[in-house]
């Protein structure tokens, strides 16, 4: 025995308004992939090879630096401080501004990497710094060598 129902089946199904919900999704989808795509750079331009789960996949060229790498060493002797750069020893840091400025003058490539010492005081080491960036060196880094008294975690 059929169980009467209270609802009445449409006999026609109105395509007109069943197409406009779908047309305003894809339009919207449309409007969302143009905003997202724009202001992007290509993957093209970066030097990363992106086949990193390819089996067998050759390990990406290190990218050379012509020049080498500066490294300006400090420390701290007798309540004044000592920079030591290329093999010359500089007691006033005056002097060291005008150094890197015609190392610079070879080429703003060439990475400055900063050791210092742990008595320095930060003025001079902001002092330094401030110079490297003013000579504009692009890559200026601080050197840090692993202490004696660290302890090792096990994971």
């Amino acid at each position: 025995m059929r169980i009467p129902t209270s609802r009445q089946r449409p006999t026609q199904v109105d395509m007109q308004t069943a197409m406009t919900p779908l047309i305003d999704v894809v339009f919207q989808l449309l409007i969302f992939f143009i905003c997202a795509s724009t202001g992007h750079m290509k993957e093209l331009l970066l030097p990363t090879d992106f086949r990193a789960g390819a089996i067998g996949a050759a390990e990406a060229p290190q990218i050379e630096k012509p020049l080498g790498e500066v490294w300006l060493r400090m420390k701290r002797e007798n309540d004044a401080t000592i920079a030591f750069l290329e093999g010359r020893e500089f007691r006033d840091l005056g002097d060291l501004d005008g150094t890197l400025r015609i190392l610079s003058e070879a080429s703003t490539e060439i990475p400055v990497n900063l050791e210092i010492a742990g008595e320095v005081p930060l003025g001079d080491v902001i002092h330094v710094y401030d110079s490297c960036r003013a000579a504009k060196f692009r890559s200026v880094n601080f050197a840090v060598s692993k202490s004696k008294t660290t302890a090792t975690v096990n994971p």
